[in-house]
């Protein structure tokens, strides 16, 4: 994150109305940049054979050759939105073996790190621009405009459930965080 503030110098070496009017405007902004918050991929039948009472319970089981490093989907972010992950990265979590060499009806914990995959980054840009008009010695209007997330840009937010299904991964995203753009006006009389 960084935060900057300049005075234009439009008009500071006018006079008169034009000085009053077009001079002494300030800009600021922030620019907010941070790389995505991490999440897990569960497999919901996961841990079933340890008859546990939460779902999901336990991470998901790598396909063979995948890793937190390439499960994630290619492109950019809207492109990746009705997949995080690769569909193809994960398998549900194996069965059990019981003592005779059969399957169980139950499945073991997956082999998934948890918090391994790395959520949409987050980019913001808030612009002010403001003036403060002195009316006399002791009083004066500060006009202020302020554009919130000034580029319009979508915050993604992570998957609300990353979760395996029997044709494999699954993690869309459906929502977003933060707001869309935002413009707000403010007048300030001081005395």
């Amino acid at each position: 994150m960084t935060s900057a503030v300049y005075q234009l110098p439009f008009f500071a070496n006018a006079s008169g109305f034009t000085k009053a009017a077009l001079g002494g405007w300030e800009a600021s902004g922030v620019l907010v940049l941070q790389s995505g918050a991490p999440f897990s991929v569960f497999d919901p039948g996961g841990g079933s054979v340890y008859a546990l009472a939460s779902t999901p319970s336990s991470t998901a089981t790598f396909s063979p050759g995948f890793s937190c490093g390439n499960a994630p989907s290619h492109g950019n972010p809207e492109s990746r939105l009705a997949n995080w992950v690769n569909p193809l990265a994960y398998t549900p979590d194996p069965h059990a073996t019981l003592s005779d060499g059969s399957t169980s009806d139950g499945t073991l914990y997956g082999n998934t790190p948890r918090n391994c995959i790395i959520g949409p980054p987050q980019k913001n840009v808030d612009f002010t621009l403001d003036k403060t008009f002195k009316l006399g010695e002791r009083q004066s209007l500060r006009f202020r405009t302020d554009f919130f997330n000034l580029f319009n840009h979508p915050s993604f937010a992570v998957p609300a459930l990353a979760a395996v299904s029997p044709n494999g991964g699954s993690a869309p995203i459906t929502s977003t965080v933060g707001t869309p753009r935002l413009i707000q006006f403010s007048l300030k009389y001081s005395f």
